[in-house]
C-alpha cells in the first residue's frame, strides 16, 4: 500500500477534496501514542475534514433510526498529514502526526473488500 505525505502549504484544498471523494464513507479512529494503541468502537459516517492553526477537526455522523447525531473529533497540534492508499488507490486512512510523534489514523471502509 502507497503513502503520501501531504504538503502543508496544499492542505485547505486537500482536505476539502478529500472531504468530496470520501463522504458518506464509513470510517472510526484509532489513535497510536508511546502508551499503545486506542481504538474507537463506533463507527460513524465521514462528513468532512478541515485544518485550521494547527487543529484539525473531522465530522462523522452517527446514523440511527431517529436520525442523525454528529460527532466533531479535532485533533490538536496537527503537523503532518499523510494518507494510506489502498489496492485500488481509494484512499483507505489518514494519518494526523501531533508535535509530540503521536500519530491519529481516520481508517476508512475498504472500498476493495469492505473492511474497516
Amino acid at each position: 500500500k502507497m503513502k503520501r505525505l501531504i504538503d502543508p502549504s496544499t492542505w485547505a484544498e486537500f482536505l476539502s477534496e478529500f472531504s468530496e471523494r470520501n463522504r458518506g464513507r464509513r470510517a472510526r479512529f484509532e489513535a497510536f501514542s508511546r502508551d499503545g494503541v486506542r481504538e474507537e468502537d463506533e463507527e460513524a459516517v465521514f462528513d468532512r475534514v478541515s485544518v485550521s492553526n494547527g487543529m484539525a477537526t473531522v465530522t462523522r455522523y452517527v446514523i440511527k433510526a431517529d436520525g442523525e447525531t454528529p460527532i466533531i473529533d479535532e485533533v490538536p497540534e496537527v503537523h503532518g498529514i499523510s494518507i494510506q492508499y489502498d489496492s485500488d488507490n481509494s484512499e483507505n486512512t489518514m494519518e494526523f502526526m501531533d508535535t509530540n510523534g503521536d500519530m491519529t489514523v481516520l481508517h476508512f471502509e475498504s472500498l476493495v473488500d469492505g473492511d474497516s
